[in-house]
């Protein structure tokens, strides 16, 4: 009679599974740091395009500002004299030219500077300022789009008062006369008349062109206030991220 033995299966010992579970969780670990590495080399990457497009974006602006301060400091020279014309009025034809010349240069369009915010948008409205992790270069930013609101504000006093002024002017001089010059700058004004030359108006016109002049002034001082914060922010940026 045979008799036969069962096989058993050695029992494995703690020892294995530990080692397995170790490997497991290396494996995983490992995949997780190789995930965040790269995670964290595509934000360096991004933040440093947000602070290289930054940079040209204040440069942008700056260059504007180069161009329009002086246009505006014209306007604010042309807009005491149109005020002295107004109140001085004797009625003779020397000063109803002045007058006529006096609003076509400071009345005529604006001179602004609208901010470029493509980058400053991308940051807001996107989490990029997160990204930023460099803290004296997101104060500069903030700092920077501070002024730049400001220049923005002041420009609708801007625009409100070039209105008001426009609508005062439409009382006493001809904007057929006005229109005439500006298709053919040949034309002078060296007939042109006011149409309603009494002195409320021209008491009207002539603090409107003081208000104007205030306000042009503002503007300005915001325009200078933002150009020294752009050169600020460039200089900032450049130090703090190493880049020419």
């Amino acid at each position: 009679m045979e008799v036969h033995h069962h096989s058993h299966t050695s029992r494995k010992r703690w020892t294995h599974y530990f080692w397995e579970f170790l490997m497991l969780f290396l494996a995983v670990f490992c995949g997780f740091l190789a995930e965040y590495k790269l995670e964290q080399t595509i934000e360096r990457h991004r933040e440093k395009e947000f602070i290289i497009s930054m940079i040209e974006d204040a440069a942008t602006d700056t260059a504007m500002i180069h161009e329009i301060i002086p246009e505006n400091l014209i306007r604010i020279a042309y807009a005491d004299s149109q005020a002295v014309a107004c109140m001085s009025y004797k009625g003779t034809q020397v000063e109803n030219s002045r007058i006529y010349k006096f609003h076509r240069y400071f009345v005529y369009r604006p001179d602004l500077v609208y901010p470029t915010d493509r980058t400053l948008f991308q940051l807001k409205n996107s989490g990029g300022m997160r990204l930023i992790r460099n803290k004296k270069a997101a104060a500069c930013i903030n700092a920077y789009d501070n002024k730049g609101k400001k220049v923005i504000n002041q420009q609708g006093y801007y625009e409100a008062y070039l209105t008001k002024i426009t609508e005062a002017s439409a009382k006493l001089l001809s904007f057929v006369a006005l229109h005439n010059q500006r298709k053919s700058p040949s034309l002078s004004y060296d007939s042109a008349k006011l149409m309603y030359p009494d002195q409320t108006k021209l008491l009207e016109l002539a603090n409107m062109s003081v208000m104007f002049k205030g306000v042009l002034q503002m503007y300005v001082a915001r325009l200078e206030e933002m150009e020294k914060e752009a050169i600020n922010l460039i200089t900032t940026l450049k130090k703090q991220y190493h880049l020419k």
